[in-house]
């Protein structure tokens, strides 16, 4: 029994399935809309199932697109986990606006909590 890269498999999952690019790291350059995605947490329960947290933030030229585009992706992580063959349940808190300090990009953030099997 392993565990495989949730964080990946997440990337890909949601890049599947919406139009800005989706990645680990802030791209550089940045563009006006993007998806980023990192694990911030999570437990180990055992041998053969994990608790894996992961952050959810959405970069947007306008606020409301920004918070459109967070409910989706939290939409499709809770409705269509099934496709992660090895995610067994998905919680996701409500996305909130957290602008970047900086440039006062406009962004959403939530957080979701995935139940992962370990592989065979």
């Amino acid at each position: 029994m392993r565990f495989t890269d949730t964080e990946a498999e997440v990337i890909a999952f949601i890049d599947e399935r919406v139009d800005p690019p989706v990645s680990l790291r802030v791209p550089s350059p940045r563009p006006s809309n993007f998806v980023r995605v990192w694990g911030s947490g999570g437990d180990g329960l055992n041998r053969i199932v994990d608790d894996v947290q992961l952050t959810i933030e959405v970069w947007a030229e306008d606020d409301a697109d920004a918070a459109a585009l967070a409910l989706r992706i939290r939409d499709l992580l809770l409705q269509e986990y099934a496709a992660m063959p090895l995610v067994r349940r998905v919680d996701a808190t409500r996305p909130y606006f957290i602008p970047d300090p900086d440039s006062e990009v406009p962004r959403y953030r939530f957080t979701a909590r995935l139940r992962v099997r370990a592989a065979r």
